[in-house]
């Protein structure tokens, strides 16, 4: 077998030619703020074929599909950037040309109203039988409904709640409704389709996907479960920091050379080993502020995680791998369905805003419009947290106010240096400021973050990440849990990386790299099982 493997481009279609591929793509560039996200990314798919697309975050994925979808516009190249479907260019920046192009995607959020029916998700945005007396013909909709989703091998009734469904059940609605003009429809993407399935479901899904084969559309199949492309894929493609370092039929890839390629070659040495364990001593005789005891609740299954005064700690894993599902668990939209959570030795008997606010553990989740009021001005966004201090016979203390939201805007250096600027339209970095700002406002005792510097450029992230390292310095203890591995390399003293639902690593120091931390996110320990 003759390799097909190529650092700088993709695959090229069998024999070289193109027209064979009915998606192509050569020589892709995209930056943002200065940052490549790809460089010079070739990739095809041909007819009728699984091709798998893998890489860790950040490496490109992501932004590839959102160009292909017509989300962003890719860079002016001077015309060596070309993207063809079936032959045809493909308007860029369209999301109604991708479309009609025949490219469908599957999200890892599928977009389903979870309280309307089966046959109700399925014609949203679209157009209903209604014959000449201009009302719905329910029966003629039941019934192309039913074949639409027999199709997908899906047998329920139209008028089913999707809430009711199982999560294999809900993905094959989301292709069915992707595929009902299926004259159309000739690559269809599926992003982390397992990321939140059980073993037991992972077959009926992989069904699913052999049966829009057979109906002659290709299968572009984004995965971090190294696993399962065995069982899937035709062919795979490897993308790491933008760039394609790998891409040839499946065979050709045993899993130690896709982690190689995924990472790169680094690895953590034996006497960075025992550095770590000596730092994680050291830690432990801090004070403890935030503990998980046999945490189970989402996808975290025996989690087990301390973090003390001064520290910063951070927490990495794959998607699906539970490490977002601590920021819910803490606010309470996650059950908690063993174990404890203990904040300064107390065991909480309960989880939610209120009782992190009354333990002095600020939580900031990864969505903004969740943290601040874009609305509100700075300085009401600012000091809403704890308006307490400001609150005297009844009245708002407005001088006061405005006087402490001057001192924070100078202290936190947000520009512009105007508290009642309306925060929407400040930049991100300086809206993320604000939300860092306003709760270290209230002098917590913990702070856990979600993805802080997500959607942030590169002067603003520096900043946010001096802020927490300035918090910690004064004794604050600090979780943060991102995919952003570059940023865990700057600013945490231990890195917690998860796997399946538990920690399966502790890195510390020298050990914190980014290559150290994605190896150990894809390493084979407690894989076996699956």
């Amino acid at each position: 077998m003759t390799s097909t493997s190529n650092p700088t481009g993709g695959a090229p279609a069998a024999g070289g030619r193109p027209s064979e591929s009915v998606l192509t793509v050569r020589e892709l560039s995209k930056t943002f703020v200065g940052q490549p996200a790809l460089d010079r990314v070739s990739f095809d798919v041909r007819p009728a074929e699984v091709h798998a697309l893998v890489g860790h975050n950040g490496s490109g994925k992501s932004t590839m599909i959102k160009i292909l979808a017509g989300y962003h516009q890719p860079d002016d190249t001077h015309g060596a950037t070309t993207i063809e479907v079936a032959g045809a260019p493909l308007r860029s920046g369209d999301a109604g040309a991708s479309r009609r192009a025949g490219l469908r995607f599957i999200h890892q959020e599928l977009g389903l109203v979870e309280d309307l029916t089966v046959l109700e998700n399925l014609r949203l945005g679209g157009t209903w039988d209604t014959g000449w007396a201009a009302r719905i013909r329910w029966g003629a909709e039941r019934r192309a409904a039913r074949e639409l989703l027999e199709r997908v091998g899906l047998h329920i009734h139209p008028d089913a709640v999707v809430s009711d469904l199982s999560a294999v059940q809900r993905t094959q609605v989301a292709v069915a409704r992707a595929l009902q003009d299926d004259e159309q429809a000739r690559v269809l993407f599926f992003d982390e389709p397992t990321a939140t399935l059980p073993s037991s479901e992972v077959d009926r899904l992989f069904a699913v996907i052999r049966s829009t084969i057979e109906q002659g559309i290709s299968v572009v199949y984004v995965s971090h479960r190294l696993e399962e492309l065995p069982r899937i894929a035709d062919r795979i493609t490897v993308l790491r920091d933008g760039r394609v370092v790998g891409s040839g039929d499946q065979a050709e890839f045993t899993r130690e050379r896709l982690v190689d390629l995924i990472v790169g070659d680094a690895r953590a040495r034996p006497a960075e080993a025992a550095q770590t364990a000596q730092r994680a001593s050291a830690s432990a005789a801090r004070e403890e502020r935030l503990r998980f005891d046999d945490v189970h609740g989402g996808e975290l299954r025996g989690a087990e995680l301390a973090v003390h005064a001064g520290e910063i700690v951070g927490m990495a894993g794959l998607v699906g791998s539970g490490v977002h599902d601590v920021i819910g668990l803490l606010l309470g939209t996650v059950e908690l369905e063993h174990g404890s959570v203990s904040v300064e030795g107390q065991r909480l008997a309960r989880l939610g805003p209120h009782e992190m606010l009354r333990r002095r553990v600020a939580v900031l989740p990864s969505s903004r419009a969740l943290k601040s009021v874009p609305t509100l001005t700075v300085r009401e966004n600012l000091t809403l947290p704890h308006l307490a201090p400001l609150w005297r016979r009844g009245q708002l203390q407005l001088r006061e106010e405005r006087r402490l939201a001057r001192e924070l805007t100078e202290r936190f250096n947000v520009l512009p240096r105007d508290p009642e600027r309306v925060l929407a339209t400040l930049s991100g970095g300086n809206q993320q400021k604000v939300t860092v700002a306003k709760w270290l406002r209230t002098e917590p005792r913990v702070m856990v973050l979600e993805e802080p510097t997500q959607g942030i450029d590169v002067g603003g992230k520096q900043e946010i990440l001096e802020l927490l390292r300035d918090s910690a310095r004064r004794g604050l203890a600090v979780l943060v849990c991102s995919a952003d591995l570059e940023e865990l390399e700057l600013v945490c003293d231990r890195v917690l990386v998860i796997r399946r639902g538990r920690i399966g690593a502790e890195l510390t120091g020298a050990a914190i790299t980014r290559e150290t931390i994605a190896q150990e996110c894809y390493t084979e320990a407690d894989l076996a099982h699956v």
